[in-house]
């Protein structure tokens, strides 16, 4: 009888064991303690530490109309993220209406962080009233002031990207359906020229682009949405205006995806949010990371989701 019991109590140990290694491999999603989605990630001057910027939903939400600001986010090794909280509300914003807080892009200028991002002026009908809001901050972690809009981009876009070349240049990406770009002012308040359309070799873009670039080569990539699996594409070109040449799926799962692309310490990573975890929906979304590698003809290898995520880093 003892026998019994002592085997019992040894394979329900060793049963708890096992859940509890399941739990700590999986690493995915990256943040619980709220819902976030839309990472935006970012390399500093502090090369040792990693920025996540998202937008944010509520744990009761049914549609997208209460996200209502954005947080931020450090790491220094991809497994421990401290969060910085709340660095602009909605109603910190005197032209806009609460909530309607999309995804944002965020650059650094003039010694100073900017957020880019869209936000709804009238909430009658949202889809076609959307400005682009420029907030700035001393500090990385904001929090960050609304200092006025883009002109030039306004009505049913949404997503904006920034982009900085190496010559120091940025670019500002964004649109729905038909994805545009422009070349920034030095102030980021101005378009310094008129916006172009993209050519991107393919007809499925939907939203959320983002650009990065490698070994000389940019990389276009994008939601496509209603337009494709509700997974990521991508396009290859040399210049950041293209045209580019499409090459497929960079992520084939058929869940939402809005991405960033990002190196830290010597290793790519791809963020991205889901929306079915712990009750999730497409309106209450978490972050979370996976590695992203290349082949060695450039192209990208499409990421597989994992629970597992990535491990830490010294």
């Amino acid at each position: 009888m003892n026998s019994t019991k002592e085997n019992a109590l040894s394979i329900a140990s060793s049963l708890v064991f096992f859940l509890m290694s399941i739990s700590l491999l999986a690493q995915n999603p990256i943040i619980r303690h709220v819902r976030t989605a839309d990472p935006s990630a970012h390399i500093w001057d502090d090369n040792g530490t990693l920025w996540i910027y998202t937008s944010g939903d509520p744990d009761d939400a049914v549609d997208y109309t209460t996200m209502d600001g954005y947080r931020a986010f450090s790491t220094t090794d991809m497994v421990n993220f401290k969060d910085h909280g709340v660095i602009l509300h909605s109603k910190d914003i005197s032209w806009g209406v609460p909530g309607f807080m999309f995804a944002p892009t965020f650059a650094f200028k003039n010694g100073k962080y900017y957020c880019i991002y869209p936000h709804a002026y009238d909430s009658v009908e949202f889809k076609d009233k959307f400005y682009c809001g420029v907030a700035v901050s001393d500090v990385p972690q904001g929090p960050f002031k609304d200092i006025g809009i883009i002109e030039g981009v306004s009505g049913n876009w949404i997503d904006p990207c920034v982009f900085t070349d190496d010559d120091g240049t940025s670019y500002l990406y964004w649109g729905v359906y038909q994805p545009k770009v422009a070349k920034l002012k030095d102030n980021m308040l101005e378009l310094a020229e008129e916006p172009r359309d993209i050519d991107y070799g393919e007809d499925n873009f939907f939203e959320a682009v983002y650009m990065h670039k490698k070994d000389g080569l940019y990389y276009f990539s994008y939601n496509t949405g209603t337009r494709g699996q509700k997974g990521g594409d991508y396009s290859i070109g040399d210049n950041p205006y293209g045209p580019f040449e499409h090459k497929g799926d960079i992520n084939p799962w058929q869940l939402q995806d809005h991405h960033s692309i990002i190196e830290f310490k010597g290793q790519w990573y791809f963020f991205y949010h889901v929306d079915d975890w712990n009750g999730g929906t497409g309106f209450r979304r978490n972050t979370c990371v996976e590695y992203l590698d290349y082949n060695e003809d450039g192209t990208l290898v499409p990421v597989k989701r994992t629970k597992k995520g990535v491990e830490a880093v010294k």
